[in-house]
């Protein structure tokens, strides 16, 4: 009777044991799926901000790329206008030195008529050209343009008494600049370039 009560309480401990190790392992997986819900849990509150941070990079990035194309297009019209206002100073200088040539250029033919006049009152006098060209410190080139100039002058006008007087030393010029200056026998009969007036006339500054 012993033995077997002692055989009996063997199989009741083995029977406990076995009982315990299953809820053991019961109560781990329990505590493993717990954790893993609350993993789960975790993943599906992280993935909320995540997209939302994703699709507001995504809106900025197309703010910033729309914005950038607008500055862009600004750009390049501000250019437009800049070139177009460029083109119209460009003009409006062309002008301005046109007309600032052409005033020159009027003021320069009234002295060079003053000149003119005061050369064929020298030649009226009996100053030759030679002598004339030395008194006024020019060549005589220029007197010879200077006394064809004065008797135009005079011709476009009125040809008074003395005209021919005029007409002559301008004659005489002529003559005078092709023997005294070699260079003048092939340009003296050209017109005066009143652009470069002071290429034939120098008048010195004492």
């Amino acid at each position: 009777m012993v033995e077997r009560q002692t055989k009996g309480s063997g199989r009741k401990r083995r029977s406990s044991a076995t009982l315990e190790r299953l809820e053991a392992a019961r109560q781990r997986r329990a505590e493993q799926l717990e954790r893993e819900r609350e993993n789960e849990a975790r993943v599906d509150a992280a993935l909320g901000p995540f997209a939302e941070a994703a699709t507001a990079i995504e809106a900025v990035e197309r703010r910033r790329e729309d914005r950038v194309a607008a500055l862009g297009a600004q750009l390049e019209r501000k250019l437009a206008e800049l070139a177009r206002q460029r083109v119209a100073k460009v003009a409006e200088f062309d002008r301005s030195v046109e007309q600032v040539r052409a005033d020159a250029e009027m003021e320069i033919g009234e002295w060079r008529s003053v000149m003119a006049a005061s050369v064929a009152q020298i030649r009226e006098a009996g100053v030759g050209a030679a002598e004339t060209a030395a008194l006024l410190g020019i060549s005589a080139k220029a007197v010879t343009a200077l006394s064809r100039s004065a008797a135009a002058a005079v011709t476009t006008t009125s040809v008074p008494s003395d005209g021919g007087a005029v007409g002559e030393a301008a004659a005489s010029d002529d003559a005078t600049a092709r023997t005294d200056d070699p260079a003048a026998q092939t340009s003296v009969d050209e017109p005066v370039r009143r652009s470069e007036p002071y290429d034939e006339v120098y008048v010195p500054a004492d």
